[in-house]
This record gives C-alpha cells, structure tokens and sequence, in this order.
C-alpha cells in the first residue's frame, strides 16, 4: 500500500509538472474560492443568534442555490461572450463584497439579496475556473487533469466550516465574514495570474443566450447530463440527510464527512490516471449502479463500524463520477462553449441536489428514512442500467 501510493503520488507529480501554467492558477483560486463559499454553512449559526425562524432561515439558505441555478443559462453565456479570466474577476469582486456586506446589516431583505448575489457570483466563477482549467488541457491529460481540479473543490469543505466556527466562538460573527471574505482576495489575486490566451475565435455577438440549449441538444450531452443529474439526487439525499438520521439512531456524522472528503480527494488525485479511456462512459455507469445499490442499504447502518463502511464505499463508488462526465462532455473544440457546457453539467448537478433532496425529504417526512432513501436508490439504479443497456446495445 506505501508503495502504491509512493509511485502514485510520483505519477501525480509528473502529470502536474506537465500540466498548463493556467490550469495550475485555475485550481488553486478555485480552492480558496470554495473555502469562501463553504464557511457559509454556518451561516444558520449567525441567523439563529437574530432570532430568525426555522422557515426565515430555509428561504435565506435555499435562495443560494435557487439564484445560482437559475442564473446559470445566462451566467455561463456571459462567460463565453466577455471571456473567462474577466468573468472570474467579476465574480470574485462580488463575491468579496457580499460576503463583507453581512458585517453591516441585519435585515432579512438585505440578507436575501447578498444570498442572490452570492450564488450568481459561485456560478460565474466556479463555471469560468472550470471552463479555464479544461481549455488548458489536452485530451491525454483531461481526465486527471480535471479530477485533480474537482479534487480542490473538496478540502475546502473542511477548512471553511471547521476554522470558521473557531472564529465565531472566539473573535464574533464580524470577524467571520471578513475571515470568508479573505479567501476570495486571495484567489482573485491568483485569478490575475491567468494569461487568457486561449480566447474564442468567433465573434462576441454571434453568442445568445439561446445557444445555451442549443450547445447541450445534442444526444452525447443529454446522456452525459441525465447521468450527473442521477448521481447528484443521490449525492444529495446523503449529504443533506445523513447527519439527522444518524442522531435519530444516537450516532455523530462527523466520521461520515471525515472520511468521505479523504477518500474522495484520494481517489480524485491518485486513482483517476490509472482508469483507461476506453469505454469510460460505461465505467461512469457501473460506478453509479454501485453507488446507488449502496443508498438502498444505507438506512442499515446503525454503528460506528457501518459508518465507517458505508462512507468508504459511497465515496469510491461516487468519487469520479462528476469529473469524468466533465471530461467526457467537454472536448477538445470546446474553447468556444466550455463556459455554457460547464454551465449545463452544474445545473443539471444543482437540480439533482435541490430539487430532488426535496422530492425525497418529502418522503421521508411522510414514511420513514427507510422509503425515501431506498425509492432514491431504486430511482437512479433503474434509469442507469436502462442508459448502460442503450449504450451497450449502440
């Protein structure tokens, strides 16, 4: 096992050196923008000390990814039209500002806006960071290449909530925000860095907004899309779940994250050059029909060593499911359109984990954790093998 990932890490190390100046600035701003992003999990925190209520505090959480996920047709157009690097910067200076700007008010109205303008902003960069570090790689190294890209996006999900919460307890809610809000300068300092010599070759005003829908009509792009769609309901019903089910059985979901943000940057940085090309749709598919057949049994888990176990597993078999749609959905004459087909593989995983989290939690609130999570499994486990067999049969 020392061995493996001794000549893992040395492979990883060789494939970076490799990798494109831009793409390396791409990943490191995006890592610092996300620990921006997530440190406002604790946003409740601040909510419940103004003593706004359970549904005032859902409204101000859930117009995050509402704005975000609707903004995005058009977000991800501009990102083409106007350029990515210039997008990102924008993004950031909003970014910036609205997370600064809770320091100044208290008013739910106000709140509402700055969570509008925060998800806008997470769409226009994360889909420009995307777009940059895919037009700077080439099809030998586009699949590591962008697993090792996803894979900063998942650090941060420690780093934000965990020191974050150490800076309320001690120094206050103020000194949060600016705390947040610093990760964004960071990265918009690096963000600078990027040449942005990889610009469109078409003419800004040949791109509309309508092109959005046109660029993912194809059937390549549908099959690739319904499948992040699929594993992102699933994804969502675990992560927005998980901790309250297993209070209900006396058990602390703490380990679960633990493991599951090891185990996926491991597999995302280590695992993914040694997946070869060649049906990689099909591999994609068969990790999804492991990582749904393993929700099915989740509602088993009731011990420290069931935690242990399934957190494990639903974190192998889900670990590179999104960056290989991501490789396989953007090519190489993508340049012109990587913003807008970022745009589409982050919404169709942004309608996976709202608005299905909400069909399912529905569910569960009417039958039980054991119906909702299990109709979830079978859900994703039906529509997989039927789009394997399609493609199997093609």
């Amino acid at each position: 096992m020392t061995l493996f990932v001794k000549v893992s890490l040395q492979s990883l190390l060789i494939n970076m050196i490799r990798l494109n100046r831009d793409f390396i600035f791409a990943t490191i701003a995006n890592c610092f923008f996300f620990i921006n992003f997530s440190s406002f999990f604790l946003l409740p925190l601040f909510l419940d000390n103004l003593q706004y209520d359970k549904f005032q505090i859902g409204v101000l959480m859930g117009s995050f990814g509402i704005s975000s996920i609707l903004l995005t047709p058009i977000t991800s157009t501009l990102i083409d039209q106007y350029g990515k690097r210039l997008s990102g910067i924008v993004a950031l200076v909003l970014m910036i500002i609205s997370s600064s700007a809770y320091c100044i008010t208290t008013n739910f109205y106000f709140l509402f806006a700055l969570r509008i303008i925060q998800g806008a902003s997470f769409s226009v960069f994360f889909n420009s960071t995307s777009a940059i570090a895919s037009d700077n790689l080439d099809k030998g190294n586009r699949k590591q290449g962008l697993s090792v890209y996803f894979a900063s996006t998942i650090f941060p999900y420690f780093v934000g909530p965990f020191f974050g919460e150490i800076v309320i307890i001690n120094y206050g809610f103020i000194n949060f925000f600016i705390f947040s809000s610093s990760f964004s300068v960071i990265a918009l300092l690096i963000i600078f860095n990027v040449s942005n010599l990889k610009v469109t070759k078409i003419n800004n005003d040949d791109i509309n907004f309508s092109d959005f829908f046109k660029i993912i009509s194809d059937q390549d792009s549908r099959k690739y899309l319904l499948t992040n769609f699929l594993s992102s309901s699933g994804f969502g019903i675990i992560m927005n779940f998980v901790a309250i089910f297993l209070k209900e059985k006396g058990l602390k979901s703490g380990l679960f994250f633990l493991i599951y943000s090891c185990t996926v940057t491991f597999f995302r940085l280590f695992l993914s050059n040694y997946i070869s090309e060649k049906n990689l749709f099909s591999k994609v598919l068969l990790m999804l029909i492991a990582f749904s057949s393993l929700i099915f049994f989740f509602p088993t888990v009731n011990s420290v060593e069931g935690i242990i176990i399934f957190s494990f597993l639903f974190s192998s078999s889900y670990a590179l499911i999104y960056p290989f749609l991501s490789a396989l959905l953007i090519k190489e004459n993508s340049i012109e359109n990587s913003g807008r087909l970022f745009g589409a593989l982050n919404s169709t995983f942004g309608l996976g984990v709202h608005l299905m989290t909400f069909l399912f939690g529905y569910l569960i609130h009417e039958f039980g954790f054991n119906i909702g999570f299990q109709v979830c499994s079978l859900f994703i486990l039906i529509f997989a093998i039927y789009i394997l067999w399609q493609e199997r049969k093609g």
